[in-house]
Parts: C-alpha cells; sequence; structure tokens
C-alpha cells in the first residue's frame, strides 16, 4: 500500500528564497529514490514562508529510507545551519 505525505514547512521571514532554491537542488535527488513515486513543491502566494511538498512513497519503510538518505541529512543540517525554517515541518500521512 502506498503513501501519501502532505509535508507543511514554514521559513523564516526572509529566506524564503534561499530555502525554495535549496529545495529545487533537493528534488532530483529525492525523485531518484527507489521507493519515490512522487515529490511536489507548491509555495503559497497568500503566506510567502509557507511551502507544501506533496509526497507518494511505496510504503512506509521507504518514507523512513527518504529521511536517512545523506542529501536529506545534508539538507537538513544545511537548513539548521542557515537559519531557513521557523518550525519543524508538519507532516500529514494518509494511506492510500
Amino acid at each position: 500500500m502506498s503513501l501519501l505525505v502532505f509535508a507543511t514547512i514554514t521559513a523564516n521571514p526572509g529566506q524564503e528564497e534561499a530555502l525554495k532554491t535549496a529545495f529545487h537542488e533537493l528534488i532530483p535527488l529525492v525523485r531518484a529514490e527507489a521507493a519515490c513515486q512522487l515529490y511536489e513543491l507548491y509555495h503559497s502566494t497568500e503566506n510567502p514562508t509557507q511551502f507544501i511538498m506533496h509526497e507518494r512513497w511505496d510504503d512506509e519503510a521507504g518514507l523512513q529510507a527518504h529521511s536517512n538518505m545523506p542529501h536529506m541529512k545534508a539538507f537538513g543540517e544545511k537548513a539548521r545551519a542557515n537559519g531557513w525554517l521557523a518550525k519543524p515541518a508538519e507532516l500529514i500521512r494518509v494511506p492510500e
């Protein structure tokens, strides 16, 4: 059974463009993961600090593997070091 994930990511004010650029560098790496079926970024026009990542994974194991990928760990470290995120991402998981 595949798994849908909706991640709401909130940037610190003034960090929106840096975060968006980093996402665009990350997306091709994530899409190349074996368990990734969909990985789409949306940026709110009403609230410029808010991003939504729409994801579909083969299963929970694929999502967990994604979290442990070197590019995800590097992205997290870079986001923390640069102060891009206002708070941790909020995830909603929906089994399909």
